[in-house]
């Protein structure tokens, strides 16, 4: 099994360009966490305690939360604006 990442300055689907794979940083300590929170059932308090665990293992710089209008839409400008330029990586996940 292999881990695809995206790269989040290719910006939202509005906008395509070309994507390409993410350089996977060397370590997670500095970095600004990015949480991408779709709003669906449990995702923001799943992502909430997975930011909170990873910062017991590591000296995050911080964290950089958005809450999604909707599961199917993508960040709205001001918030994929804060993502993009405040973190350094990103995690999003499908809560049930």
């Amino acid at each position: 099994m292999s881990i695809v990442a995206l790269d989040p300055t290719g910006g939202p689907p509005s906008a395509p360009r070309a994507r390409r794979l993410a350089e996977r940083p060397a370590s997670l300590a500095g970095a600004r966490l990015g949480l991408v929170v779709n709003g669906l059932g449990h995702s923001e308090r799943f992502l909430d305690a997975l930011a909170a665990e990873l910062a017991t293992l590591v000296d995050l710089a911080g964290v950089v939360k958005v809450v999604k209008a909707g599961v199917s839409v993508p960040p709205d400008p001001g918030d994929w604006s804060r993502l993009t330029e405040g973190a350094t990586v990103a995690i999003t996940g499908f809560g049930g």
